[in-house]
């Protein structure tokens, strides 16, 4: 909790001059199928529908940065849908959500540039005051309702997930009091007979470790990495990726090597590690913190065999050149040194 390939249906193309058809060019694998070498993501977030040209002159910057900077070779592009509240039956789309034409844009930029891609939107409760905006708390009054109105949210990006030949799409994340619902199958199958890549779903971490009966109908499965570890301020790398292994290693290998670790923070504040989701808390800066979480989080995909993992994140908007100066941005920081050594330590 922060605050988420493609084997394509066949096409016939009609052949030019002789009015029959041939069929559609091999496609490519899934991004990540099982066997392939374990992915590098970051997760870049909207955080409101920008104009187009906006969108297009800082996705090219943060996706260059992502690309060659952090080493990585795929981004989540992350965006928010939005609910009244957590017992409404309707998901919106409000001026803050990134539209199908903006991530179709986003989705170019990143080919261009040898990223791979997954789509993964968020859902926030619109909520004021003290009410906690987590879409894991979302529990609609109809359900069905709520399913259908969700799936048409989610249509124009599947649609655009399918035309570009998106790797993965997650289509939904850590939404803890709807795991249990008897829906998801029927949703999961209305998704895929749109969208014929990966389709998969982001568990709470929670949920992860301790309930494999919250872990949905899903062959490729997701989980947000945000695990309170009991290890002082001054833990070493060594003793941040112990924590990390000793936690994978109570899940079996067949869920292990089917899990993406598609969301993964922490603030570089000492201390951080009492309470990872925390990063809008000031504090003392710690570099070192934020590089050791990193760390554990590659050493630990590689020891077990995981498909990847996304670290959380950057905004579209940043400039790196330019790093906020918020505890919880890695740009600038030796927690960007840690994510471009990833790719070397899952070798």
């Amino acid at each position: 909790m922060r605050r988420a390939a493609v084997p394509l249906a066949a096409v016939l193309v009609l052949a030019a001059g002789c009015g029959g058809h041939r069929p559609a060019p091999p496609l490519p694998k899934p991004m990540f199928s099982l066997g392939t070498a374990p992915v590098v993501g970051v997760d870049m977030y909207a955080l409101s529908n920008f104009p187009p040209a906006v969108v297009r002159a800082d996705g090219t910057r943060m996706l260059a940065y992502i690309k060659n900077v952090l080493k990585a070779d795929a981004v989540g592009i992350v965006w928010d849908f939005y609910v009244t509240n957590r017992y409404s039956d309707a998901v919106r789309t409000t001026g803050a959500t990134l539209s199908a034409r903006n991530v179709t844009i986003l989705t170019r930029i990143a080919e261009r540039d040898h990223l791979r891609v997954e789509y993964r939107p968020l859902i926030f409760i619109m909520t004021t005051g003290r009410a906690n905006p987590w879409e894991g708390l979302i529990m609609p009054s109809d359900p069905a309702s709520w399913f259908a109105s969700y799936y048409q949210a989610e249509l124009p990006y599947l649609r655009v997930a399918q035309r570009l030949r998106v790797g993965e799409f997650v289509t939904a994340t850590e939404m803890h009091d709807l795991n249990g619902s008897a829906l998801w199958p029927s949703f999961f199958a209305r998704v895929s007979r749109i969208y014929h890549g990966v389709v998969s779903y982001t568990a709470w971490n929670q949920d992860y470790f301790y309930s494999t009966q919250a872990l949905l109908p899903v062959q490729d499965l997701g989980m947000d990495m945000y695990h309170s570890l009991n290890l002082p301020a001054t833990a070493t790398t060594a003793q941040v990726t112990a924590a990390w292994e000793q936690f994978f290693g109570n899940v079996s290998t067949a869920v292990l090597h089917r899990t993406a670790i598609d969301e993964t923070g922490i603030s570089a504040r000492a201390g951080a590690y009492e309470y990872p989701p925390n990063m809008w808390t000031g504090g003392t800066l710690d570099e070192g913190v934020q590089a050791n979480w990193f760390i554990a989080a590659c050493r630990t995909v590689r020891l077990y065999g995981l498909r990847g993992v996304f670290f959380w994140k950057v905004d579209l908007t940043d400039n790196p050149a330019h790093p906020a100066s918020s505890l919880s941005t890695f740009e600038g920081k030796e927690g960007a040194v840690a994510i471009s050594e990833c790719a070397k330590i899952l070798k």
